[in-house]
């Protein structure tokens, strides 16, 4: 072979070994998907217990992969505990704390709301690895300008900018695709409206690595059921609140066997990680969500609050059937995103949540010490450090409980251990003062819808 031909053959073989990398690379990228309900229950979800109904697919998520017994949200009400997740840095840190609801009075006018712009969000993070992200659902992070997803690193977003939206066919009015509006007689029943959208954002993106937040609304309020949904479970419960939610979780488990099964027609299962978490604590008051054994419910310190179901499916990487009993965060998610994408969320000083997989890979042996605060109203608040958690409430003394020995926070043992509350609240104390101002607060009442 002549030196020159040579020569153009070694260059050919080094491009085309560069190319091979580069496209093992792009396969070894995992997709990513966070399917989030929204009010629901601690014990409403078959593979948490059977105290509703079966949720068979949402199951397959857990049973496929870990289940999480120690996970938590970073808020206790809808719109800052998303913000902590999408973000991967506890909201009360730039100033989120209180929910946004509509036609109630805020410090602020409805079109300055929004996660701040200064602050990342998960699709920011993974855009420079090749990621394409699209949101389908609630949004609830901003109504205007440049809080919209759009602006916010998601390439794609269907669906509802307020916290709740109507059900039925032909009800949801406020829908919009890209910005332009969605005609409401074109949108089914909006949990399976989501459902599709979501399958077709999936299919549209299948040749490239994505991250999709499929944000469901489904428990919240209004209550609205298909009448197919509401037959299967007449006379079933006493309540007829709780044939609804029933109902409605039914129509909720449908669809996310609708997703998974997407991911298997499309053969992306087995290089996708896979999410199923609560935003909040079940809300008792309206929908009646069962958050059995624990204490309280949405907009709560107490457990019932912020202790969330949680599951993760992650084919090869994640060994089916698991059980992890370690102390977990929403605010784990970027980091672990960025990571099994191929960064170092280690470079961004701000994030402050662990990789999961680390998290996974550490013997539930191992004391576990970490800490997590919750800042969930002016004066309203918790610490979690190891099996010990305080929480604050306004113009009471501090509650101290033990929630490995006491999850359902019956046992108040200030008194008893004094140096340990003494310690929490110090600590607590500590990181408070550290917050800066709100950058919002309602007048005349607690947002906590």
């Amino acid at each position: 072979m002549q030196p020159k031909l040579k020569c153009y053959f070694v260059l050919f073989f080094l491009l085309c070994s560069i190319g091979m990398i580069a496209q093992q690379k792009i396969k070894q990228q995992p997709n990513i998907i966070i399917i989030l309900s929204d009010d629901a229950g601690y014990a409403d979800f078959s593979f948490q217990s059977n105290r509703l109904i079966p949720t068979p697919n949402i199951d397959r998520i857990a049973n496929e992969g870990v289940k999480f017994t120690n996970a938590y949200v970073t808020g206790s009400v809808c719109a800052p505990s998303r913000a902590g997740m999408l973000t991967g840095i506890n909201q009360a840190c730039f100033g989120n704390v209180y929910n946004f609801i509509k036609n109630r009075k805020y410090s602020i006018k409805e079109t300055e709301y929004g996660i701040p712009e200064n602050v990342k969000l998960v699709g920011e993070y993974l855009a420079p690895l090749g990621y394409k992200s699209g949101i389908v659902g609630k949004w609830h992070e901003g109504f205007s300008g440049p809080f919209l997803p759009n602006k916010r690193g998601f390439d794609y977003f269907w669906g509802f900018l307020w916290g709740s939206s109507k059900y039925f066919s032909g009800q949801a009015n406020e829908v919009q695709e890209n910005g332009k509006p969605v005609p409401a007689d074109s949108i089914p029943y909006m949990t399976d409206a989501i459902a599709d959208k979501a399958q077709a954002f999936i299919e549209s993106n299948k040749n490239n690595p994505f991250f999709l937040y499929v944000s469901f609304n489904a428990v919240h309020v209004p209550q609205e059921a298909k009448p197919k949904d509401m037959d299967k479970f007449k006379g079933k419960f006493d309540d007829k609140i709780r044939v609804l939610n029933a109902a409605m979780t039914n129509s909720l488990d449908e669809n996310v066997g609708k997703i998974l099964d997407k991911l298997e027609k499309l053969h992306l299962a087995d290089n996708t990680i896979v999410i199923f978490t609560n935003d909040n604590g079940g809300e008792k008051s309206h929908i009646h969500a069962d958050n059995f054994p624990l204490r309280g419910m949405k907009s709560d310190a107490y457990e019932g609050g912020i202790r969330v179901p949680m599951a993760i499916r992650w084919k090869g990487q994640i060994k089916p059937n698991s059980v992890c009993n370690r102390i977990v965060s929403t605010l784990d998610f970027v980091p672990t995103f960025i990571d099994a994408a191929g960064g170092n969320f280690r470079k961004n000083q701000q994030l402050q949540g662990q990789n999961i997989m680390d998290i996974l890979s550490i013997s539930d042996k191992t004391v576990d010490n970490r800490t997590l605060y919750w800042c969930l109203a002016k004066d309203k608040g918790a610490i979690r450090s190891g099996d010990w958690k305080l929480v604050c409430l306004p113009n009471k003394t501090p509650e101290l409980y033990n929630v490995k020995n006491d999850i359902g926070e019956e046992k108040n043992v200030y008194s008893i251990h004094l140096d340990k509350a003494n310690e929490l609240f110090n600590n607590y104390k500590k990181w408070k003062d550290s917050l800066p101002p709100l950058t919002y607060y309602p007048i005349g009442a607690e947002a906590s819808e």
